[in-house]
């Protein structure tokens, strides 16, 4: 089942791309997008995997996906999920797109992710 994003959500943040080197550690650990916050995953080259965890403390994620160059993934708000390269030459970056009627606080990637530290409670 393909997920869209509502249309009468606005785009507010846009990622700088990233490579396999330059991914920050706030992506590859598990995160969610915030209450209200849609992203859209665009792989330009290379290949990315999108794993969805049942909840942030998860051992091991529910599903995996690989996007491959050229595709497009949407991320449903409050959904646990950690993104990956899976290969040297993956360029990729994301879109993130909320409900009008959300107040979104914080700054870059903050302003629209949840994160979770492993083993602080």
């Amino acid at each position: 089942m393909m997920i869209s994003i509502p249309e009468n959500y606005i785009h507010k943040y846009a990622s700088t791309f990233w490579s396999h080197d330059s991914l920050p550690e706030l992506v590859l650990g598990i995160h969610a997008s915030k209450p209200g916050v849609y992203g859209s995953l665009s792989v330009m080259q290379g290949a990315v995997s999108y794993q969805v965890f049942s909840a942030a403390d998860a051992p091991m994620p529910d599903s995996e996906t690989r996007i491959e160059a050229g595709a497009f993934w949407v991320m449903t708000p409050d959904q646990w999920q950690r993104i990956a390269p899976l290969t040297e030459d993956s360029y990729f970056m994301i879109d993130f797109f909320a409900d009008p009627e959300v107040k979104l606080q914080g700054f870059g990637l903050n302003k629209v992710l949840n994160v979770v530290e492993r083993g602080i409670e």
